[in-house]
């Protein structure tokens, strides 16, 4: 990368020389940004500016600007130029169905994850939770019921189960990322072993029991024994990798 001298550029740090140029690059943009204090709306400088400034082609410029769009850095106006974006977690949790696609390792983290998260935010989820969230969980549960009675899985009414838990919160983009993660979940995962759809019905039953009882523990540990029966779906077996 060439460094300026000129005390209106900023001093450019030299990345691993062995990643991709247009990785490099995206680097070195973000940190232009950074220092020189670009807000939302800004525009950014010049494919030509840029590549002078950080001394690359045009083409690797592109390459990182295009890069950049797709992780929600910057977006290009048509006729105008490329702008910094607001920032958003959108464009990276969009991502975020296709990458658990690829392995089940990937399955297997994630359900921990939301496992973690979901047990510390239930308490939380209980006294923010309206009577209304809680007539429709008892709905939704009820359906679940009469499904499992019918040896009948209920992929959409365990879906709403979790999204009414924690939509009294009121923050979107927690509500989105689990929504996206049972998507890519349901899509990914192996059938189930053993696990009935009536196993899965009182997995979620105890759950809402334990709201109902008012004792953040007990909504914990319920939390937390229903995503032990999600993990049994996730074996080390090679030989039960989803294909993408």
């Amino acid at each position: 990368m060439a460094t300026h001298q000129d005390d209106t550029e900023p001093d450019f740090r030299r990345l691993d020389d062995r990643a991709p140029l247009h990785r490099i690059v995206q680097h070195e943009i973000r940190d232009f940004i950074l220092k020189e204090g670009l807000r939302p709306g800004d525009p950014l400088r010049s494919e030509s500016e840029l590549a002078r400034l950080f001394g690359v082609s045009r083409n690797s410029v592109r390459e990182a600007v295009k890069a950049l769009e797709s992780t929600g850095v910057l977006e290009t106006r048509r006729g105008s130029g490329v702008y910094i974006r607001d920032f958003s977690f959108a464009p990276l949790i969009d991502h975020l169905p296709y990458g658990l696609m690829q392995g089940q390792r990937a399955l297997r983290e994630l359900a921990a994850l939301r496992k973690t998260l979901e047990s510390a935010l239930i308490p939380e989820a209980m006294r923010a939770m309206t009577p209304e969230s809680i007539a429709a969980l008892r709905e939704t549960l009820e359906t679940m019921r009469e499904l499992a009675e019918r040896g009948e899985g209920f992929p959409e009414q365990d879906r709403r189960f979790h999204q009414l838990l924690f939509r009294d919160l009121d923050n979107t983009m927690l509500l989105r990322l689990f929504d996206l993660f049972w998507l890519a979940f349901h899509a990914a995962a192996p059938p189930a072993r053993g696990r009935t759809p009536m196993d899965a019905y009182r997995g979620h039953a105890a759950i809402l029991d334990a709201i109902l009882s008012g004792d953040p523990d007990q909504a914990r540990e319920a939390v937390h024994d229903h995503y032990i029966g999600i993990e049994s779906k996730l074996t080390e077996d090679p030989a039960a990798e989803p294909t993408p």
